[in-house]
C-alpha cells in the first residue's frame, strides 16, 4: 500500500497542471456548495426565530392539559414567585403571560368573532413591538375629499392616494411602495401626505382599561379610535364575560387572518373580565391566572433548549404546570420549516448536478490525456488491479485537497457573513421590517451541514473515479500505445 501511495503521489507531482486543474473543479464545488447551504440555513433560520420570538416563544410553559384543550379553564398561577423561579433558569431571560382566548367583538348593530388576547404592554413590547405594528396613517375617504376641495395636493397625487383609499399605514415606507412615489414626490409631499392622513391611536399602559384591535376588525364593525367596543366571552369555569371598552389605537398584525380578529387588551383586565383569579384554601390570597407563558431565552440551539424545558419542569410543579418546546405546540410553522429546508435541499441537489458534470468532466479529460500513459504501465508488467488502486488513491488525495482547500477559504467568508450579515434594501427589507424581522441575509454558523457537504463532494468524485477504472479494465494495450 506504502508503494502505491508513493506512485500515486508521483503521478501527481509529475503532472502538477492536470492535477491543479483536476483539483480546482473541486475546491469550488465545496466552496459554492458551503456557501449556498449556508445561505439557505442562515436566512431559514433568521425567519423562523424571529417569527417565533416574535409570536409563541421558544418555549412556553402552559397548564397539564392545556396542550391537548387550550381553553382558559386550563389556565394557570401566575406570580412574582413562579416568575423569579423560572427566571433563575441560566438559558432564560423574560417571562411574558399572555392570556387568549375567543369572543364575540360587537359595535352598534354589527359582531363578529373575536381573538381575544390580554398582555402585559411593557413586556409585550420586548417580544413582538407590537406598537410599532399601530396605525399612524390612514387615507380614509373624507380626508381625500378634503384634500380635493382644499387643493392640498396636485391632482397626479390625489389619483395616486385613491388608488389606496381607506387603507392603513403603521410607516410611510409602504405608502412609498404602494403609490410609487418618486423620490422628488417623496421630498416634495411625503410629510404632508403624513401629516393630513395622520391617525391618532396611541398603545395603552397596565393601568389602562381599553383595548387596541385589529384594523379591518374596526372597519368592519365601523368604530375608531375612542369609539367603545362591546366583548362577549365565557370566562373561567363557565363565568360570562361581558364587557365594554374604549378603543385607544388601532393595529395592523403582519399576520392577514389576525387583522380580521385581532383585539389587545391588559393582562389586567383580561383576568377581570374573564374572572381569571382564585382564593386559596389555606390563607384567602388572590391567585391570578394566566394562559400560559411565553419565555425568552438565550441559546436557542434545539439541544440547550430541549435540555432548558427538561430543567424547568424538574423545577415546577408536575401537576400545575407543563414546560413545552416549540416543535411540540407549534406544529404549523415545523411544517413551514421542513417545506423551506426540502427547497434548500432540492436547490443543492441542482447544484450538486452542475458540480458532479464538472468534476465528471475533469476525469474525463485527465483519462483521455492519460490513456497512453495508463497503456505503458500496463506493457511494462503493472497489473490493471494495482493501476486501478493507484488512481483510486490519486483522485482521493485531489479529492482531499480540493475538499480541505474549500473549506479553509470558506472559513473566514462564513466568519464575516455570520457577523456581519448582507443588509437588504427597497421592498424587500420593508417586508421584512413589517414582519418585525431584521433585513438581513445572515449565513448560518459552522455545523453538521459543513461535515455534509465535504461528504457529499467526496462521493462525487468516488463515483466520477468508477469511469477511470472501467476505462482500465477495457484497455487493450495496443491500441493504448497508438494514441
Amino acid at each position: 500500500m506504502k508503494e502505491n501511495l508513493k506512485l500515486a503521489w508521483r503521478n501527481l507531482l509529475r503532472n502538477k497542471r492536470r492535477t491543479m486543474i483536476t483539483s480546482a473543479s473541486i475546491f469550488f464545488a465545496v466552496f459554492f456548495a458551503l456557501i449556498l447551504r449556508s445561505f439557505q440555513i442562515g436566512t431559514n433560520n433568521a425567519i423562523i426565530y424571529g417569527v417565533i420570538e416574535s409570536f409563541s416563544g421558544f418555549i412556553q410553559i402552559q397548564g397539564v392539559d392545556y396542550f391537548d384543550v387550550p381553553v382558559l379553564d386550563n389556565s394557570i398561577p401566575f406570580n412574582s414567585e413562579i416568575e423569579n423561579k423560572i427566571l433563575s433558569n441560566h438559558n432564560v431571560n423574560l417571562v411574558v403571560p399572555r392570556i387568549q382566548t375567543y369572543g364575540l367583538a360587537s359595535s352598534g348593530e354589527k359582531t363578529k368573532n373575536a381573538i381575544i388576547i390580554g398582555i402585559n404592554p411593557e413586556k409585550e413590547i420586548q417580544v413582538n413591538n407590537y406598537n410599532n405594528q399601530l396605525v399612524k396613517i390612514r387615507i380614509s375617504s373624507e380626508k381625500l375629499v378634503e384634500a380635493e376641495n382644499k387643493k392640498i395636493f396636485p391632482k397626479e397625487i390625489i389619483e395616486k392616494l385613491r388608488a389606496i383609499e381607506n387603507n392603513s399605514y403603521s410607516n410611510s415606507e409602504n405608502i412609498i411602495n404602494d403609490i410609487s412615489l418618486s423620490e422628488n414626490e417623496q421630498n416634495r409631499y411625503l410629510s404632508e401626505i403624513e401629516f393630513f392622513f395622520s391617525y391618532s391611536g396611541k398603545t395603552f399602559s397596565q393601568n389602562d382599561n381599553s383595548v387596541i384591535i385589529a384594523d379591518n376588525l374596526s372597519k368592519f364593525l365601523g368604530i375608531d379610535v375612542g369609539d367603545s367596543l362591546i366583548i362577549l366571552s365565557q370566562g373561567y369555569q363557565g363565568v360570562s364575560a361581558v364587557g365594554i371598552f374604549p378603543v385607544k389605537g388601532i393595529i395592523k398584525p403582519i399576520i392577514p387572518e389576525l387583522d380580521n380578529s385581532l383585539v389587545y387588551m391588559t393582562l389586567k383586565n383580561a383576568q377581570q373580565l374573564f374572572s381569571l383569579y382564585e382564593v386559596s384554601d389555606k390563607n384567602q390570597d388572590t391567585i391570578f391566572l394566566v394562559s400560559y407563558l411565553s419565555l425568552g431565552v438565550n441559546n436557542k440551539k434545539d439541544d440547550i433548549l430541549i435540555s432548558t424545558v427538561n430543567e424547568i419542569n424538574s423545577d415546577l410543579d408536575s401537576n400545575i404546570y407543563n414546560a413545552v418546546y416549540w416543535k411540540d405546540f407549534n406544529n404549523e410553522l415545523l411544517q413551514l420549516t421542513k417545506g423551506d429546508n426540502i427547497a434548500g435541499i432540492i436547490l443543492l441537489i441542482l447544484l450538486y448536478l452542475v458540480i458532479g458534470f464538472g468534476i465528471f468532466g475533469t476525469v474525463l479529460m485527465m483519462t483521455s490525456e492519460r490513456k497512453r500513459e495508463f497503456g505503458v504501465m500496463i506493457a511494462v508488467g503493472m497489473q490493471k488491479t494495482r493501476l486501478k488502486i493507484i488512481i483510486i488513491i490519486e483522485m482521493i488525495i485531489i479529492a482531499l485537497m480540493g475538499i480541505f482547500g474549500g473549506i479553509f477559504v470558506s472559513i473566514p467568508v462564513i466568519l464575516i457573513g455570520s457577523n456581519f450579515p448582507i443588509r437588504l434594501g427597497g421592498d424587500f427589507a420593508i417586508m421584512m421590517e413589517d414582519y418585525n424581522l431584521e433585513p438581513v441575509l445572515p449565513m448560518a454558523w459552522f455545523d453538521t451541514y459543513y461535515i455534509n457537504q465535504a461528504i457529499v463532494i467526496l462521493i462525487i468524485v468516488i463515483i466520477s473515479t468508477l469511469y477511470p477504472i472501467y476505462k482500465i479494465g477495457k484497455l487493450k494495450v495496443i491500441n493504448a500505445l497508438k494514441t
